[in-house]
């Protein structure tokens, strides 16, 4: 399944079925050129508090806390699979309340409350042979906001020159933004542990929120648009603080193999 490119190999193990490594198995799957090939892996298991419980782990085997696209496609599946529309999904310690908006055939229209976002503030620096501003925010997991004008830069030697910082010592998510008219973002994505990404859901939301907070947005016009590679993402700001994301997620196929 994809949430507007941001592709992951869902694994349904909600009857611990599989016993295995899931971080070493996402490293043999996500290959895109000798396996099946995916952003990351997503291990579903079942949940008594809730109605799923999802676990992420990035292309490089690595664990990741939250994604805000891979939750929509949870949701979805779930859907499939229960007939409910609306879901809590657990991610790590975080309860995501999702909401099935419209389906059609394999696609679906999903919302998902992501909660709240902290903006930490801003740190100057030289990255790849460029001087950046990084806005740091957290949304359960970390991403480095930069804002440009243009894209004209070579986006993975600077997003991997910000993730080899000291100071991002298990890495960061690094999202370039280029701001347009009438609350319109267009964002290029570099995720810890996947690298370039079509998009990502938190990414987006801490890109909307941190435009928010430095006064970037019309806070009387929202939703906020954000334009990735993949395709585009609604913002909502409630008024609680928290952050709504919508859009389109994609069942592409099913399939079994024999490396559990």
């Amino acid at each position: 399944m994809h949430g507007i490119g941001n592709d992951y190999i869902f694994i349904d193990n909600i009857g611990n079925i599989y016993s295995c490594d899931f971080g070493k198995l996402a490293k043999r799957l996500c290959d895109r050129h000798y396996s099946i090939g995916a952003d990351g892996i997503i291990v579903l298991e079942g949940c008594k508090k809730h109605d799923v419980k999802m676990k992420i782990y990035n292309s490089d085997g690595s664990k990741a806390k939250t994604c805000g696209n891979a939750t929509r496609c949870v949701a979805f599946y779930m859907f499939n699979k229960t007939g409910k529309k609306n879901l809590n999904i657990l991610s790590a310690n975080k309860v995501l309340k999702t909401k099935i908006e419209n389906v059609k055939k394999n696609k679906a229209y999903v919302e998902v409350n992501m909660g709240k976002c902290k903006y930490l503030g801003q740190i100057k620096t030289d990255a790849g042979g460029k001087n950046v501003a990084c806005n740091i925010a957290s949304i359960g997991n970390k991403h480095c906001i930069v804002f440009v004008d243009k894209f004209n830069f070579n986006i993975n030697k600077v997003a991997l020159a910000i993730n080899n910082m000291e100071m991002f010592k298990s890495g960061i998510n690094v999202e370039f933004v280029k701001m347009q008219k009438n609350n319109y973002l267009c964002v290029k994505v570099f995720e810890r542990g996947s690298g370039r990404t079509l998009a990502c859901g938190s990414g987006a939301c801490a890109s909307g929120y941190v435009s928010y907070c430095l006064g970037k947005i019309n806070k009387k016009n929202l939703p906020i648009t954000v334009e990735l590679e993949g395709g585009k993402l609604n913002i909502n700001i409630d008024n609680k603080n928290n952050l709504i994301m919508s859009g389109e997620c994609e069942f592409v196929y099913k399939g079994e193999i024999n490396w559990l």
